[in-house]
């Protein structure tokens, strides 16, 4: 199980998905019984096992749908009926397969340390990102739970593995905006944004172009960062940025969701919040306990 578990931290740390299948259920003569495990690295390898090469290589198969939709699903195996499968395993028995998927934490890098990076920092938290704060005058006190680096933080940022669950914000005075965003244009960020005025923005993309930076790259920028929603003090502000985040990972319209009238029949593409606080509860309790990863 160590080599299991250390098979999906590293694949996770990696910025990659991973699929695990658990045999939740066993009947009669099987392979694995009740608590085996396999991992399904979303590039290809797998570590642990459930029962042979044969279910093996269907439920990799059957991984690729959960990587698509990223739905928990559950198979059933008969071992000794190929008419549905093809698996056609002389042993006989019966498994019953759960199969989740288990995406690397969100993240939030932060260079800056002023009243905008905090308050981006304490909603990240909210949000259960992990964030990494690089700044000469970042400190504890200011950033609790966070991880802190005050020396060196353009050469840290080179140090640290850019993957596609990545947020990275440039909240500073712009003592380094041009370097910091050259260091980090190419990674695979999921989403970066730099904080200043239209002109302020305009300049530094100037000064990265002149360095042979491509316009539709820096374009792909969220410069100046935030949604327009009359923000004014820092923790307004920060709202608005982390708002501009959260569409940026999870889509929407930007619309209000507010009603312009009554409706002749409940609308079925909405559920109140009391509404998906009960299915949400009724879920977790009818669904089997998610693997838990540090």
């Amino acid at each position: 199980m160590e080599e299991f578990y250390s098979f999906v931290g590293k694949r996770l740390a990696e910025g990659k998905k991973v699929v695990v299948a658990s045999v939740i259920e066993s009947a009669g003569s099987v392979p694995q019984g009740s608590g085996a495990a396999m991992a399904i690295s979303e590039d290809g390898p797998t570590c642990g096992t459930v029962g042979g090469g044969c279910v093996e290589r269907y439920i990799v198969k059957s991984a690729r749908a959960v990587f698509k939709d990223g739905k928990t699903k559950v198979e059933e195996f008969n071992l000794g009926d190929d008419s549905w499968s093809g698996i056609g395993m002389s042993c006989g028995g019966k498994l019953k397969m759960l199969m989740q998927l288990v995406e690397p934490r969100e993240r939030l890098i932060i260079f800056g340390s002023g009243g905008i990076a905090k308050s981006c920092a304490q909603i990240a938290k909210m949000l259960a990102y992990d964030v990494i704060v690089l700044d000469p005058f970042a400190d504890e006190e200011s950033f609790p739970g966070c991880e802190i680096y005050t020396q060196g933080v353009l050469h840290k940022i080179k140090e640290i593995p850019i993957t596609p669950f990545d947020t990275i914000l440039m909240l500073t005075d712009h003592r380094y905006d041009f370097e910091a965003l050259q260091t980090v244009l190419n990674s695979k960020a999921r989403f970066i944004g730099m904080i200043g005025s239209k002109n302020r923005v305009n300049q530094t993309f100037k000064q990265l172009l002149e360095q042979g930076a491509p316009l539709e790259k820096l374009l792909t920028v969220f410069a100046p960062v935030g949604i327009d929603i009359g923000a004014v003090s820092p923790q307004e502000i920060s709202v608005s940025i982390m708002a501009e985040v959260i569409h940026a990972r999870k889509g929407g319209s930007l619309k209000h969701l507010r009603l312009t009238g009554v409706l002749e029949r409940p609308e079925k593409t909405h559920i109140s919040t009391e509404e998906a606080s009960d299915e949400t509860e009724a879920g977790a309790q009818s669904m089997p306990a998610p693997l838990k990863t540090q």
